[in-house]
């Protein structure tokens, strides 16, 4: 017996149109929030692009037993873009005050043809741009100039970055380390500063997640924000030190330096003097010397006090981590070791690790590593 409800195999399911497409292409890519458009101009949008879809986005092709040249086609071009004109609005459009009659996928293509040309966009896109390279809040003029650039240009983004990169407000002394680094963008710099060996492993992960940056973990499509308020804060300025502190230590799982490739060991010794030749050498390596007099002098004072990173030190000892970012490393690096300090994967967990990279360390290298832990931890190291 027939299913009173169910569809008939020639039924057609009546397919709607993506609004949601439509309302981001123009808000999070073109035009903006603020753009002027309508949510007239979203349905329309909406329609102008349906038929563009995906040959099997689901990959069920791959799991057909069938032979025919339709099904091998299809398998060939899962995952592809194609346009279905049998489920496209053929009915003409009004967008943003023009009429669309192109017919077929140009009605989509004519939409992409708009909002490119819309001074909105140039705007929105300028304005994304200046905030990425030169400053949190970029002055109306340098976002008009780079807006100009791009209209004038038809949207090519080489000529429009030409324009952010030699206004004056690029090498202006205000917008020097005026952006804060992402905990990525720190992350990746310390490690390449110091030569840094990883084998990127997810302990890596889960402290630059720790520090406010989960990798591709951003929910919303609008992405990380590039605004320093994101990522200033006490929370994220203790990870960011407890990073720098690991990282020196080599404390960071599967992530180790040689600091004699960082510091000519000649350098290296103990006295109050020598300690700070050190600094202002290791200041020079990892800063090009660039720091304020303020921060030299706070510096200097933390480096006569080992002390200061001691503590901090003491809490990236297994099982008493300074925070959770530590904690939940990965359970490989925290599986029990043996008395060499070898997992049952064969390689060093946490404890296995510190205990060999310590006996191997003299007081000087010790000594190196605490003040390059404190360098990364500088505010002029925490900028871009």
């Amino acid at each position: 017996m027939r299913r009173p409800n169910a569809a008939q195999p020639n039924q057609r399911r009546k397919r709607g149109i993506n609004e949601n497409y439509a309302r981001e292409l123009m808000e999070l890519h073109t035009l903006g929030v603020d753009g002027g458009y309508t949510q007239k101009d979203i349905v329309e949008v909406a329609r102008a692009f349906t038929g563009w879809t995906i040959q099997d986005p689901r990959g069920y092709s791959t799991q057909l037993n069938m032979d025919d040249e339709r099904v091998a086609s299809i398998r060939r071009n899962a995952g592809e873009f194609y346009f279905n004109p049998r489920t496209h609005d053929a009915g003409d459009k009004n967008i943003l005050g023009q009429k669309i009659t192109a017919g077929g996928i140009d009605d989509g293509k004519k939409v992409l043809d708009i909002l490119a040309a819309h001074p909105s966009t140039a705007k929105f896109i300028a304005t994304k741009l200046a905030r990425k390279f030169v400053t949190d809040e970029p002055t109306p003029q340098l976002i008009a100039r780079v807006s100009d650039a791009f209209t004038r240009s038809k949207g090519d983004i080489k000529e429009t970055l030409r324009a952010v990169f030699t206004s004056p407000e690029f090498t202006s002394e205000a917008s020097f380390r005026q952006k804060i680094k992402t905990p990525f963008e720190l992350a990746a710099s310390a490690m390449r500063a110091l030569d840094v060996k990883t084998d990127a492993r997810p302990g890596v992960h889960q402290i630059i997640a720790r520090m406010g940056e989960p990798l591709y973990g951003y929910q919303a499509p609008t992405g990380y924000a590039d605004t320093a308020e994101t990522w200033v804060n006490t929370g994220a300025l203790l990870e960011r030190l407890n990073f720098a502190v690991a990282l020196a230590a080599n404390r960071v799982p599967g992530t180790s330096f040689d600091v004699k490739r960082v510091v000519n060991p000649q350098a290296m010794r103990i006295g109050q003097e020598s300690k700070e030749a050190l600094a202002a050498d290791l200041l020079n390596r990892l800063l090009n010397g660039m720091v304020s007099e303020q921060t030299k002098r706070t510096l200097m004072k933390q480096v006569g006090d080992p002390a200061t990173t001691q503590q901090a030190l003491a809490r990236l000892e297994t099982g008493t981590p300074p925070n959770a970012a530590m904690n939940q490393i990965t359970k490989d690096d925290m599986r029990a070791n043996d008395d060499t300090g070898a997992n049952k994967n064969g390689r060093r967990g946490m404890r296995g690790n510190r205990a060999i990279r310590e006996n191997n360390f003299t007081p000087e290298e010790q000594e190196a590593r605490r003040i390059i832990g404190l360098i990364i931890g500088l505010p002029e190291f925490q900028r871009q």
